[in-house]
Order: C-alpha cells, then sequence, then structure tokens
C-alpha cells in the first residue's frame, strides 16, 4: 500500500507540473482539420467542414481547460481516477465532444462515437469519428484530442493503431453516457 501511495505521489507532482499549450496557431489548425474533412469526400459541404473543424478545435480548447488536462494523458487519468480530476478520461472526451456535435446539423457530414477493445478496463478507449454523409464510419476520421492531453489531434480511421467499431450504444444518445 505504501509503494501504491508513493507512487501516486510522484506521479501527481510530476503530472501536476504539466501543462497543455498548443503548438500551432488554432487558424492553421482550423484549415489543417477541414481540409482532412474535406478529403473524406467531394460530397462534403466546405461551409459544413469549417463549421465542423472550427466546433471541434473550439470545444477541445474549451474542454481541455475545463478538465485541467496535464501531460501526458495517462497521468490525467490517474488524476481522474485518485479523484483529483473530475473529467477528462477518453470517454468524457468523446461524450461531451459528441454532445457538442449533435448541436449542429450538417447535411454531407455525419459523426459517431467509436471505441476501441470496448469493456476492456484498462486498454478501452473512445473517441469520436466524422465521416461523410455519403459514405461509412470506416472512411472517416477519428478526432481524439485525449491522446496529446487536450491538443487537437486526427487521423484516418484506416490509418490508426485503434481497433475502432462504433459504440454498441451508437445512436441512443440518451443512453450513451461515460461510464
Amino acid at each position: 500500500m505504501f509503494r501504491f501511495i508513493s507512487l501516486a505521489i510522484f506521479i501527481i507532482s510530476v503530472a501536476g507540473c504539466s501543462h497543455s499549450s498548443n503548438f500551432t496557431s488554432p487558424a492553421n489548425n482550423s484549415e489543417r482539420l477541414s481540409g482532412a474533412i474535406l478529403a473524406l469526400s467531394n460530397s462534403i459541404s466546405p461551409a459544413e467542414a469549417t463549421q465542423t473543424s472550427k466546433l471541434l478545435l473550439s470545444a477541445t480548447s474549451e474542454l481541455a481547460q475545463e478538465y485541467k488536462m496535464v501531460r501526458p494523458a495517462k497521468y490525467h487519468n490517474i488524476l481522474v481516477k485518485l479523484g483529483l480530476r473530475r473529467r477528462g478520461l477518453c470517454c468524457h472526451w468523446a461524450e461531451d465532444l459528441h454532445r457538442r456535435l449533435r448541436t449542429i446539423d450538417p447535411q454531407s457530414i455525419k459523426f459517431d462515437w467509436v471505441v476501441a477493445r470496448h469493456g476492456s478496463q484498462l486498454r478501452e478507449h473512445n473517441s469520436v469519428v466524422v465521416y461523410a454523409a455519403n459514405s461509412t464510419w470506416q472512411q472517416g476520421l477519428v478526432f481524439d484530442p485525449w491522446r496529446k492531453a487536450g491538443q487537437p489531434y486526427w487521423i484516418l480511421i484506416e490509418r490508426d493503431k485503434y481497433p475502432w467499431h462504433p459504440h454498441p450504444l451508437s445512436g441512443e444518445w440518451e443512453l450513451l453516457h461515460c461510464k
């Protein structure tokens, strides 16, 4: 027990000094993310890609501050599990980002909550996927700011290391919440 407490104190002291800062300008991120969304399909509206990228990036910034994210994200998870932070697990990111995405109603873009290794206590990972309305989530873009402790991060789902699938409760938004 003493070792666990000592380890927890060490991790908290190291993580407590960590902070999150933008390495690229928000405008540059918005252009890059909007371009990545547009590259998914020529059927995606440029205005909707811009609206979606701006929403995701502003939400990421707001949530990183709200969660008081520290680096790396795994340290932040420890703080949440110890009760020293209220939110900031990957499922919190997925829940809060997806809730905000549902406030817009694009016609050419869809969103979903995806999960890798569903049910695994230590390896489950949650995120959101953005994809063209005329395609499937498998051709989408994973938006996952948890990985970089509150920094915007996205990757094509087919190039990602995680074995993504739609959350089993996908579409049942009243029921789907971070556990």
